[in-house]
């Protein structure tokens, strides 16, 4: 499981490559960053709003939605195989090919209450610049919630670039939790933990 950064084409390839066994896989891997990301807005963001799930892989995090109640979800991400398995799930109301290192997006501006980027940011060299991406297509008062590994989490210096986001008055910070357990039973990944963010739109 090769979590570094790198260009879009390689971590496409590589996704591409692995979506026929990656669910069975990260959940052998007790992964379960899709359900705590869920809980962050199960009580803030209204059940008939409109989710953008950023990097939706195959569909983890849109199952999540769906199962505490949200129904309207569009997920974006750069495999088109993973995003194939991901429509068949039928959580999404609809599913588009999206390139984080291509900005902006073709994306509109406030047009989601919530959105959730679970263990994308690992493969972003652009952070700051994602952040200010996600901040342009959640509405005002919206909630973005993020994961960062807690290794890349010092070495990108992500704490200020939350903190950076604050000063400019793009979001406001709600939480950045400890570090959490991300895929304890990965053999090279298991003393790997990871921050959850949790920011308003302003």
């Amino acid at each position: 499981m090769d979590q570094s950064l790198g260009d879009s084409s390689g971590v496409r390839k590589y996704y591409d490559q692995w979506t026929p066994t990656y669910e069975e896989d990260v959940l052998s891997w007790g992964y379960g960053a899709p359900e705590a990301a869920v809980e962050f807005i199960s009580d803030r963001v209204d059940k008939e709003a409109q989710i953008l799930d950023a990097g939706c892989g195959t569909g983890l995090v849109g199952r999540a939605l769906a199962a505490a109640g949200y129904h309207d979800v569009v997920g974006v991400d750069l495999s088109s195989d993973s995003l194939d398995l991901a429509a068949q799930t039928k959580c999404y109301r609809a599913v588009t090919e999206v390139d984080f290192t291509d900005l902006p997006t073709n994306l509109l501006d406030d047009t989601f209450s919530a959105l959730l980027s679970v263990g994308v940011l690992s493969y972003l060299a652009n952070l700051e610049e994602v952040l200010r991406e996600f901040c342009r297509v959640v509405e005002p008062s919206g909630l973005i919630v993020v994961t960062e590994r807690t290794d890349l989490f010092a070495e990108r210096k992500t704490g200020e670039v939350f903190r950076q986001l604050e000063a400019d008055e793009s979001w406001k910070i709600i939480a950045v939790t400890d570090p959490q357990p991300y895929i304890p039973g990965h053999p090279e990944f298991a003393d790997i933990d990871v921050h959850f963010g949790v920011f308003e739109r302003l």
